[in-house]
């Protein structure tokens, strides 16, 4: 007979890839949650046959389960699947006289990208000073309350390099599916192995974490979905939990 085996499941790394695509798995991100819920449907007999009631008998089925993964890895692809969306890139370059409408305390969103450099403003010919008339922003130009070269309503002209950069284009699909696995460690038995397989998830809308007062996050919500290609008997189609016993 195997011992009791303690457990404090210090943290882990979650992977994710295609289900059924024959593809390999990528790194999700640090997990600093991991949890599977489970819902019930309860069917209840009542105790007819004696007074005082009370219960003859109970048949328990789950309905469903739920994957929460809490990750920590901002990569593109990670966002695009928290978001429904695809990921892409964009690549630097410079672009010349971009028109906008500027307003004093307002911001001027560059059009082509993010990290500028080089940029320079003009209104009606007439050059916008840095730190006078406008600040460089990270993905544009903020023009100041005190601006003395813009008005309220003026067309200006912006001229900007900006970096190469990754982009996540959101609620393009619907939800896909995926397998997934989770190495975990015990802290509770000298850092021992856990390992969690899920067989077949599809994700739900999650929830994105950008301004925060610790590390940003991302917390998945997966269905946990039946997989007809696990067979046999006393074989699980839902998921499996392996770890070392003491």
């Amino acid at each position: 007979m195997s011992k009791k085996t303690h457990t404090l499941i210090g943290g882990g790394e979650c992977f994710i890839g295609p289900f059924g695509g024959g593809a390999g798995m990528r790194f999700l991100g640090e997990a600093s949650k991991v949890e599977l819920s489970f819902s019930e449907e309860k069917k209840t007999l009542k105790n007819y046959s004696t007074p005082g009631g009370g219960t003859a008998d109970t048949v328990s089925l789950i309905t469903d389960v739920q994957l929460v993964i809490t990750a920590h890895g901002f990569d593109t692809e990670s966002l695009a699947m928290a978001t429904f969306g695809e990921s892409g890139s964009v690549t630097g370059g410079t672009v010349t006289d971009e028109s906008h409408v500027a307003y004093r305390g307002g911001y001027l969103r560059a059009k082509e990208g993010v990290d500028l450099s080089a940029v320079s403003l003009t209104n009606g010919g007439t050059p916008l000073v840095e730190g006078t008339d406008y600040e460089v922003k990270g993905g544009g130009v903020r023009i100041l309350e005190a601006a003395e070269n813009v008005v309220d309503g003026d067309t200006v002209l912006m001229t900007y390099t900006h970096a190469s950069s990754a982009t996540v284009e959101a609620i393009l699909n619907a939800g896909k599916e995926y397998i997934m696995a989770f190495d975990g460690f015990n802290q509770a038995f000298d850092g021992k192995p856990v390992v969690l397989d899920v067989y077949r998830v599809k994700n739900t809308p999650s929830s994105l974490g950008l301004v925060t007062d610790d590390f940003g996050s991302i917390e998945f919500t997966f269905d946990v979905l039946k997989d007809d290609g696990k067979t046999g008997a006393g074989v699980s189609q839902f998921f499996k939990l392996m770890q070392i016993e003491g």
